[in-house]
Parts: C-alpha cells; structure tokens; sequence
C-alpha cells in the first residue's frame, strides 16, 4: 500500500505545505487570473475557504528577494511561461495578516495594529542601510520600528504625529521599495475586515474606523508605486471610505464568477480527494452535508470539512461550524426582528426565503435596522446560500436556503438556543406584573426597549405595532395559564391586549399603548394616564370579568420613539 500523502490541517503556509509533500489541491491558477485582473483586488468569501493559502502562495510567486521555482514547477501555472518568465520572483512584495487582530478595546487593537506594521518594517530593515533613504525618512523609519522618540512638544501631538505615521506607513514603505528595486509593489492584506468586525462586536468601531481606512486608503489610493494590491476578507466594508476613489477595483464575492472556483473546493477536486484517501463510498453524504455553496454560479463545497473528513477517515461530523468565528452572527440573532426569527423557523424547515443582499455591508449600519444586513451576513459568512437571482436586472435580490446538513446544525442549535433565551428573558419580565413588581417590570421593559428598538423601524405609521408585537412576544409562553386576546373588540371599544388567566384566582391583565402626541398631551406621563383612562371609561374589563375574574391589572404604555413611560393600576 502506498504512503498517503500527509494533510495540510491547520497549516496556510504554501511553502512548508509544497516541501513537506503535504497534500495540496492546485489553486495555483489564481495567480494568472489575478494578473489578468484590476490594480486592487478586494476578494470576500467565508472562513476556512483558503484564502490564507491563496494569499501565501501568492506571496511565495511574486517575492523577489527568494528563488521559489521549486515550489511552482508541478503545478498548473507552470505550464504558462509566458506568466513564469515575467513574474515569477520579480517583485518586491508586501504582506500582512489581520487575521489575529482581536483585541477587545481600542488601544490594544491599536498597538496590535502598530505591531504588525512594525514586523513588516523590520522584514525590510536592510533598506536603512541603502543609500535611497534621507536622514529625515531614516528617522520616520525607525520610529515605526519604535527605536526613535515620536516627534512632538505634548503628549496629544505626539499621539496625532504618531498615528499619522502608522496610517501613511505602508504607502511609505511601498515607495523605498520601489525606489530600492527600481520595480512597483505588490501589496497583499489578508483579512483586512478582522480588526473592523471586531471593534464593531466590542463597541469602539467609531473610534476605530478612521484608523484602520486611512491606513488602508493611503496604501490602495493613488499609490503610484504600487503594482497590484490584493485583499481578502468575509466581508466588503462600504462607506467607510477605504474603497471610496480607488482605481481599477475589483471586487470578487460569492454572487460574481470572478474567481468562483479558486476558493473552496469544486465537486471535481473532492471527488479527486476522496478516490485518494479511498472514500469515494461516502459521496452522498458528503454531498448532503458539505455542499451548497454557490459560488458565483459555481457549485462549491466546504475545504475545511473535507480534509477534516479525510484526515478522519470518512467520518461524518460537524467539522465547519464548530470551528468558531460566528461571534457576530449569534448578537445580530439575538437582537433581530420577530420577522427574522419567523423567517429563520422557515429555513430550519427547509422552506426558501427571498430578501435584497447588500454587497457593500457597513458594519456601522448594523445597529439601525435592517433585516437585510443579518441576511447578507449570513450568506457571506458561509450558513445561508443563495438558489438564484430573482430581482430585475441591477437588483441584489436572492433566493437563499440553508447551505447543507452541517449549516442546518448551526440553526438547530445555536440559533434555536439564542431564540429559547430571548423568550425566557420576555416571559420573566412579564411575570413581575403577575407577581405586582411593578417598578421592575418597568426597568427591565425600558431596558428591553433601548436594546431592540434600533431593529425596527419605528417611524412609520403604526409605531404601536413594535410595542404590540413586543409585549406579545412576552406573553406568548404564558398560553397554558392565560387566553391571550389581541386587539379585539371588548366593551365599548377596543382593547390592544388582554390577558384572561384559566385560574380565576389569577389576575386580569389589560396592555393599552398610546403614542406621544405633540398637540394633546403634555408629557409622557399624561400620554400614560390617558392610556388608563380609557381603559376605564371603555369598559375594557367587561370580558375579563365575564370570565369570573376579579382582579384586573391595568397596564398603559406611553412612547415617543424609545421613550417610555408606564403607568400600572
């Protein structure tokens, strides 16, 4: 029996995978395909699906400081000589990771950010030894390097002298290059969207974007000394003016055919795969569980989970999701609309839902709505995958599903957990209004209010329906003690919500919800009295006595947008 080649699990170095003889699936195309493309290349796909690798091969072909033959001699582009002769090892080339930018607050993600510019200075410290730099630009050297003082009289300026540098420090660093091998830059920047996804999850992405833009925005705009810049990421960050003016962009997500096959497996290479590994028995399940990814029209499957299967020997498992990475999915969850967790039911069904894809995801405009920015997330993070295109032509907008068996788990688990709590935390705060802890009931529904208003939209013509659908998600788990009458007619008019327990011992509860009005009243507090009032003068209690109950709980809510005041009676 023949030795099997070894599985590159955890590894993304190209160079130690080719040397090592691990088993490598060729990608190596990309190369000519990113030759033949724009100046700025921005590429957006899920995690796990190679664009590491990719990324480091790249890097490998074009440096021009090492001899890398060897690592390209028996793959595909090798055969383009043309590509080899006029490429291969003949730039200087600058790369950087943000894939291990994490940090939980501002100032470490900033000196983490400082740091990685740092390393790639110091990979380059020869060129302070050439005579192509001046005293000055020697000096602004080794202050990135951090082994000269920051220029400044107080310690503000030194800070603002301090980031400038760090922000115009890869459009310096391109320019020496270029100057030393009389030859443009080829910049790489590996998962350039980390260090913003993760401001935004740790609450200081304001603070933060600005940096971050700048540094990126001064290396890709305008650089007349870069040859091709190349970025990877989940996710295309718009509007925070890092794309904004760049020339010769393009960009390759999961809905475009650039690039569709390089990233990810195609059902051919796992195919390839499994008959070496001799697992060729278990294609149906593999289909099942680990296809689904439409790339671009392409259909992909998840590299992660294959070579885990291989290394596993044909073992069926959660592979993909369990691999972390969906902090930011399971918050969007947890704060989403009623409608998106009615929507996520029908997917776990198996049912298709339709909705506009935002391909320019601003990460700052998460907080104000929008169901279409949780979609866009999940499908380009890899758990929903689209069918097809059903907008008119110039419109984003898709049909998606659940991409596969392992995907589904995620939802079963994960989601339906999130929503479970959600529900639990609902039906608690209601329960203080059974138990008369009033003032409490009224914190924790203000609470409420703050924290999932922003997911609404509430300026609309019927503001009352947020409060109405609010106050119904908390008492849905209470049908098997109470009737649960909403906007129906009672007495002489009409009740919002009425709660009539099955114990008559238990009390009646009332819900009237009143907006605001300029005109007529005078503050919140009189919007509220009025609420009850007209409980009162309505007769809203008449059916709940009906039912022999005797104690009834008035309830009015007052609001002006997410302003809210109760009144309990």
């Amino acid at each position: 029996m023949m030795n099997l080649k070894r599985l590159p699990i955890g590894r993304s170095d190209f160079k130690s995978i080719i040397e090592d003889n691990m088993y490598y699936i060729d990608k190596s195309m990309l190369i000519k395909e990113i030759i033949e493309s724009g100046d700025v290349i921005l590429i957006t796909r899920p995690r796990r699906f190679g664009k590491t690798l990719n990324m480091s091969m790249m890097k490998y072909f074009f440096r021009n400081d090492q001899d890398n033959k060897h690592l390209f001699e028996g793959l595909k582009i090798w055969k383009k000589k043309e590509i080899i002769e006029k490429y291969l090892n003949k730039y200087p080339v600058i790369y950087l990771t943000f894939k291990d930018a994490k940090q939980e607050d501002f100032l470490t993600m900033y000196s983490k950010i400082k740091m990685i510019i740092r390393d790639v200075y110091d990979e380059f410290n020869y060129l302070l030894n050439k005579n192509i730099l001046s005293e000055i630009e020697k000096k602004d050297y080794m202050r990135v390097l951090g082994l000269e003082e920051i220029k400044g009289n107080t310690i503000e300026e030194k800070r603002s002298n301090e980031k400038t540098m760090f922000e115009e420090s890869i459009k310096k660093l391109s320019e020496y290059l270029y100057r030393y091998y009389k030859q443009k830059v080829i910049l790489l920047i590996d998962e350039y969207d980390t260090p913003i996804q993760q401001s935004y999850l740790n609450g200081y992405y304001n603070e933060f974007i600005n940096f971050m833009g700048n540094i990126l925005g001064n290396a890709l705009k305008d650089n007349e000394y870069l040859e091709k810049g190349v970025l990877t990421g989940i996710t295309r960050v718009a509007k925070e003016s890092i794309f904004t003016g760049v020339n010769n962009l393009d960009v390759s997500t999961i809905l475009g055919k650039l690039f569709n096959d390089k990233f990810g497996l195609t059902w051919e290479e796992v195919e390839e795969t499994l008959r070496y590994y001799g697992l060729e028995y278990e294609k149906e399940k593999v289909i099942e569980w680990y296809n689904g990814y439409n790339f671009g029209g392409k259909e992909i499957y998840n590299p992660y989970s294959i070579i885990n299967l291989a290394r596993n020997k044909g073992e069926i498992k959660y592979y993909w999701i369990n691999s972390s990475g969906n902090a930011l999915i399971k918050q969007l969850i947890r704060q989403s609309t009623a409608e998106v967790k009615t929507k996520i039911e029908e997917l776990i069904e198996g049912k298709e839902i339709e909705s506009s894809i935002d391909e320019n995801l601003v990460y700052g405009d998460l907080d104000k709505s929008t169901e279409e920015s949780i979609w866009t997330l999940f499908l380009f993070t890899g758990y929903l995958t689209w069918t097809k295109h059903t907008g008119e032509e110039g419109e984003p907008r898709y049909s998606l599903k659940i991409t596969n068996k392992e995907t589904l788990q995620f939802f079963k688990k994960t989601v339906v957990d999130i929503i479970k709590e959600t529900k639990i935390e609902l039906e608690s705060i209601i329960q203080n209004i059974i138990i008369g802890k009033y003032k409490e009931f009224g914190i924790k529904f203000k609470k409420i209010v703050k924290e999932t208003l922003s997911y609404y939209d509430i300026s609309g013509e019927e503001p009352e329906r947020f409060y109405h659908g609010l106050i119904l998600g908390m008492v849905v788990g209470l049908s098997k003690k109470y009737i649960v009458k909403s906007n129906r007619e009672t007495g002489y008019g009409r009740a919002d919500l009425i709660l009539i327990p099955k114990e008559k011992t238990e009390p009646g509860i009332i819900f009237e919800f009143k907006k605001y009005s300029i005109d007529f009243d005078k503050d919140l507090k009189d919007s509220a009295e009025k609420g009850i009032k007209q409980i009162e003068e309505k007769g809203y209690e008449e059916e709940i006595k009906s039912y022999g109950i005797e104690k009834i709980i008035k309830v009015a809510i007052a609001f002006d947008k997410k302003n809210v005041e109760i009144i309990v009676k």
